[in-house]
């Protein structure tokens, strides 16, 4: 895998920031990464293809709890079998890819908030839907996903979504189950934790977004959806300027020194090989099915965004 190291800027002040606010140090953490690695191997369903470096972003993301993790590294193998079009053939040099850079600008921005969260943002999306297709940004966005589980330290995601561009179109082919999917993916599969979702430049297609984000997002997440209208510095109430780029009114630099750089700099065929580990579900022992898919799902419905 290349060195992303490079582009996230996670300095150690800001690592110990971290434990600090999980209760957690570096002895607890070599324990707790021991105790899952033994707890993996012992998994018959479950291949043992995680470094220490995954186990312990996934040990953070879960706010240090064993339990979750466990439920996360099931699921980071099980769901690929559940959702093959968000969780495998994440091919960031193929065809599909160079066509999604072209009508949507997907961005992590490289330094953390004040208070230790990533910023994701979305912007400079194509006016013509029809060359927005939701399903490839899902699986680029997994793709993101899964680098940062390795690279990554911080405490949870500010996402930022640009609505400058999106009409009725974009609703109109907006799918609510691929919504709930990738939510379910990105807080199992990933353990992130998601701080807030702004809609910056919002105007009169406000209202049908947020009627697409009840019906589609946890009762949790609808009340972490903020609106801001054009020309408001609202945003930076939350996220301060320079986590954001020049072209929604922060000083971090211009959209096109962030936008898909994170995976520019990891190898293409890293991400593919991703696909040969999933679980072996005629391996799961019997006790782990109840009756829902993969023996995880009826879980995962316990599970609340933290």
């Amino acid at each position: 895998m290349a060195d992303t190291g490079k582009y996230l800027v996670i300095t150690p002040e800001e690592v110990a920031y971290v434990r600090k606010q999980l209760g957690t140090n570096e002895e607890d953490i070599k324990t707790a990464v021991t105790s899952l690695r033994e707890w993996l191997r012992m998994q018959p369903h479950l291949p043992d293809a995680v470094d220490d470096a995954l186990i312990e972003r996934m040990y953070i993301n879960s706010k240090c709890s064993m339990e979750k993790v466990k439920l996360g590294l099931d699921a980071y193998f099980s769901l690929k079998h559940r959702f093959p079009e968000l969780l495998m053939n994440r091919d960031i040099g193929g065809n599909d890819f160079q066509f999604a850079t072209k009508h949507f600008k997907m961005m992590v921005m490289p330094r953390l908030t004040k208070d230790a969260y990533r910023v994701s943002i979305w912007t400079a999306v194509d006016e013509d839907s029809s060359n927005v297709v939701w399903p490839l940004y899902g699986n680029i966005l997994t793709g993101a996903l899964e680098i940062m589980l390795v690279e990554d330290y911080c405490l949870g995601d500010v996402v930022i979504f640009d609505l400058a561009n999106v009409n009725a179109g974009h609703v109109v082919r907006t799918d609510i189950n691929f919504i709930r999917n990738l939510e379910l993916c990105y807080k199992t599969a990933y353990r992130r934790r998601l701080k807030g979702i702004h809609l910056v430049n919002a105007s009169k297609i406000i209202h049908s977004v947020m009627k697409i984000a009840k019906m589609a997002l946890s009762e949790k997440l609808q009340k972490r959806v903020f609106a801001h209208l054009p020309g408001s510095t609202t945003l930076f109430d939350e996220v301060q300027p320079d986590c954001i780029p020049d072209e929604l009114g922060g000083t971090a630099g211009p959209v096109d020194n962030f936008a898909y750089k994170l995976l520019e700099k990891v190898d293409r065929e890293w991400l593919l090989e991703k696909d040969k580990y999933k679980s072996d579900e005629s391996k799961r022992p019997a006790e782990d099915h109840d009756g829902d898919i993969y023996g995880i799902a009826g879980s995962f419905k316990k599970l609340s965004v933290d």
